[in-house]
């Protein structure tokens, strides 16, 4: 079994393996970085640390929405950065059994939706996205 947070994006739900989460918090004053990529929305200062910020919601190629009361910063560990992700929702953690989650295999011509995720997990009759961090963020190791 593996623990998952929840990460919503409009009516889609984003599992993020457990233990690379930080922290989950409410959106918080984001400073601009001038000359970056549409996704990275800049920087937050979270108890006297710099931590980049970067929107799940461009990153997947998907269209921005306001920030309201349920958005959420995901902040991440992963490969030794913290980055924060923002999610419209991120409040539920699951347990998936490992004979319940599936490769998925795209072929070159798939859009950006299947850059970032590579396994689906199954819970009863709910299907679960499992991103893939390493290419989510875009990390060369």
């Amino acid at each position: 079994m593996s623990l998952y947070v929840i990460a919503k994006i409009d009516e889609e739900e984003y599992a993020i393996n457990i233990e690379k989460v930080q922290t989950i918090e409410k959106v918080m004053p984001i400073t601009r970085v001038p000359q970056t990529e549409s996704h990275v929305k800049g920087v937050i200062n979270l108890r006297g640390e710099i931590i980049p910020v970067i929107s799940l919601r461009v990153k997947l190629g998907l269209a921005e929405k306001e920030y309201d009361e349920d958005t959420r910063i995901v902040v991440l560990k992963a490969y030794d950065m913290l980055v924060g992700m923002i999610v419209d929702n991120a409040n539920e953690v699951v347990d998936i059994a490992e004979e319940d989650i599936d490769n998925l295999v795209f072929n070159e011509a798939s859009d950006e939706f299947g850059k970032f995720v590579s396994k689906v997990g199954r819970i009863k009759d709910k299907v679960f996205l499992i991103l893939d961090l390493k290419k989510l963020l875009d990390v060369r190791v």
